[in-house]
């Protein structure tokens, strides 16, 4: 069966390569502490359960605006303003099933064939596929441990070329923990601008974080028009 060239061009998620594997060690009776998904070791609390009970009890099952009920992305406006200091309204967000579907409708809707997207590594191991699949180039920017893996504004210039569309900015990132500090961020933003680059902030792991948060808030207040970002709470099945 032949295959679209699309799907050709990614591999088989590292990440669901090593569950695979952990079920194949657990299965075997060894005792191994699993780094593969990301997600909480502790079950759905309680109160998120009987919402999502309650809900359907309330027969809330039916289709919904593609970008979410208003109640909903309300709320979520309201937790980010509470949390991070943003000034976000409902119009401005959008509800997926999760960050990496946030990110894929992002590189679908920006990204086409021969376009740049700058990446800084480490990485999360679904950026350079998704890149991939949109018809993207991913261009790797190395960050160092002396720099607590944040990455610099310079090194995001240099990485620049005619085909730069985007830049991916994961902070705090995954899997180094990594955080860029609000003044760097102000001047990678400014770089984008310089450039006329897209740049999509994933601050998923922002929630799971507790010395570092007051770091995180507000990174660029500045950053609305050209900025999307993808947050997500981490919490599996139900978030």
């Amino acid at each position: 069966m032949q295959l679209t060239d699309r799907i050709n061009r990614i591999q088989i998620s590292p990440t669901a390569a090593v569950i695979s594997e952990a079920e194949k060690l657990k299965a075997r009776g060894v005792d191994i502490a699993d780094f593969g998904p990301g997600e909480p070791d502790f079950a759905t609390p309680d109160h998120i359960k009987m919402a999502a009970i309650k809900a359907i009890e309330e027969n809330k099952s039916k289709y919904t605006a593609t970008g979410g009920i208003m109640p909903l992305r309300e709320a979520i406006c309201a937790w980010h303003k509470r949390e991070l200091g943003s000034s976000y309204e409902a119009k401005e967000c959008v509800v997926s099933v999760g960050g990496k579907h946030s990110i894929f409708n992002v590189m679908s809707v920006l990204i086409q064939q021969g376009d740049e997207v700058i990446v800084p590594a480490p990485y999360w191991v679904s950026f350079p596929d998704i890149v991939k699949y949109a018809g993207g180039t991913p261009v790797f920017v190395p960050t160092l441990p002396e720099d607590g893996f944040a990455v610099r504004d310079s090194a995001i210039e240099k990485a620049i070329t005619p085909r730069t569309k985007l830049l991916i900015l994961n902070s705090p990132s995954n899997p180094t923990g990594g955080v860029v500090p609000p003044d760097e961020y102000e001047r990678i933003l400014a770089v984008c601008k310089k450039h006329n680059i897209w740049l999509l902030g994933d601050d998923a792991t922002r929630i799971s974080l507790t010395s570092r948060t007051s770091r995180t808030r507000s990174p660029a207040p500045r950053a609305r028009k050209k900025t999307p970002s993808s947050s997500d709470r981490s919490q599996r099945p139900l978030r």
